[in-house]
């Protein structure tokens, strides 16, 4: 179940996990600093709301008590409400820090009875305000409060047994993340994501030539070595690959040289069997002789292609191969060969010439061999288009077709269906393995099937280079 929901790229993964952990620690981190913010602020509004209280008991004290209800209400301000009442707001005696502060500023004033508590409190309901308080011109305003969060409430009673009640808050605003902190996060958190996503692609970089490297190798046979640069984890990756190239390298060479040297000692002992027979009289075993090192001499020279791999020897091109295979059938048109070619007028692909050429005459030799109809008659078509995916080539004939449980065994080197154990022909078994060999280095596959009518079809399929 997890790694469906992983992303396949192994950047995308290490990405999101980084992500993960950035939101992590950025939620933390604001977190903390939202609480040390908050604590701040009540801190400061607390000292702030204590020393205005203060002095407005100071004033009360020093002034005639028929304008105490105009000094509440000037007193009075955004977040700071304050009331005279004949009970306080807050009934449970508490002995708070707040509390122990309050009497420190207001020392030398008479005060009785001091209660805050430094928290929201369940504000009491319309019906006890009306009751305790006398002038209803000042609690009513405490009602609604959408905007603020109330931090500090308290009762104090006063010399005349008057209760002073307040309630200090702060702006919901003010206890917010300001939008400039929240765009900071969010741009820290891009940035780092997008610099970790470039150091993660900059350290894949040396895998990524890696795999074109290797690619390099089967479909072009291209052995140059990469640059050991990048990460230390991945050079000695990249150390081992370059030995290997170097080694696969001089193992191809060691043995096109041992090839060529097998090919010059068993020919020089064939020819010299030839010219030898050449001076025997002429009689039928005369005959067979020569026939039998004129069969030698074409095994040897088959089982030497195939095993050199003429595509080795060639670099890749653009080739019109529309232009290719319309020569190819005209050539056997002229022998008399039934070829029906179908195209579109150019085709330009990525190939070796002389091995794609290869491919196609082994193919259509062999449905001369092996693909004539009840009339001893071969018909064959080749078609070829281009599309998205690459290169797509097919070769028909009409004959009895392939047992589909050979499909997999006529592609083996040396492997002859009943058709072809006539040794005749000179035959070994090999024009379809080199063909198939060729396909596989070109990166591309080749494919039997059976066709409804009457016959066998070989389609090729070649991806872009």
């Amino acid at each position: 179940m997890v790694n469906k929901l992983l992303p396949k790229s192994l950047v995308m993964q290490i990405s999101l996990i980084m992500l993960l952990g950035v939101l992590l620690i950025l939620s933390v981190s604001i977190q903390l600093y939202s609480g040390d913010r908050q604590r701040a602020l009540d801190f400061v509004s607390s000292d702030s709301t204590l020393e205005r209280v203060s002095s407005l008991i100071a004033i009360l004290g020093d002034t005639p008590v028929n304008l105490h209800n105009d000094i509440i209400s000037a007193s009075q301000g955004r977040g700071f409400y304050l009331s005279l009442d004949a009970q306080p707001v807050i009934e449970v005696i508490s002995l708070s820090p707040l509390t122990t502060k309050l009497k420190g500023l207001i020392s030398d004033v008479k005060i009785k009875d001091i209660r805050i508590v430094s928290a929201s409190i369940k504000r009491p309901s319309r019906n006890k305000v009306l009751r305790h308080k006398r002038h209803e011109s000042t609690w009513p305003k405490m009602k609604k409060r959408p905007r603020y969060n109330v931090k500090l409430t308290g009762s104090i009673q006063l010399a005349d047994q008057r209760w002073l009640n307040f309630s200090s808050a702060i702006d919901k605003k003010a206890s917010a993340l300001p939008l400039k902190t929240i765009l900071l996060f969010i741009f820290s958190t891009l940035l780092i994501l997008i610099t970790m996503a470039w150091t993660v692609k900059r350290a894949l970089k040396p895998i990524e030539r890696l795999a074109i490297a290797a690619k390099k190798i089967g479909n072009e046979r291209d052995f140059n070595n990469i640059p050991e640069i990048g990460p230390s984890e991945v050079l000695p990756a990249i150390s081992a690959f370059n030995q290997m190239q170097t080694s696969l390298s001089d193992f191809i060479d060691d043995r096109s040289k041992m090839l060529a040297a097998i090919s010059h000692d068993l020919r020089t002992p064939i020819t010299s069997l030839r010219l030898r027979l050449e001076f025997i009289e002429e009689s039928e075993d005369k005959q067979r002789m020569l026939e039998t090192v004129n069969q030698m001499e074409k095994m040897l020279k088959a089982t030497l292609d195939f095993a050199k791999d003429d595509a080795q020897k060639e670099s890749k091109q653009d080739l019109e191969v529309v232009s290719l295979l319309t020569t190819i059938c005209d050539d056997y048109r002229d022998r008399g060969i039934d070829i029906n070619f179908k195209s579109a007028d150019k085709l330009i692909f990525r190939l070796w010439p002389v091995a794609f050429r290869r491919v196609i005459e082994n193919l259509i030799n062999n449905s001369i061999a092996y693909g004539k109809d009840m009339s001893d008659e071969v018909h064959i078509t080749v078609e070829i288009s281009l599309k998205n995916e690459g290169l797509i080539l097919s070769l028909s004939d009409t004959g009895e077709g392939i047992d589909e449980k050979l499909f997999e065994e006529v592609i083996k080197p040396f492997v002859r269906l009943d058709k072809a154990r006539d040794t005749q022909d000179s035959s070994v078994g090999l024009g379809l393995a080199i063909s198939h060999s060729i396909i596989q280095a070109h990166a591309g596959e080749m494919t039997f099937s059976n066709l409804i009518a009457g016959g066998l079809k070989i389609e090729i399929k070649l991806p872009r280079s």
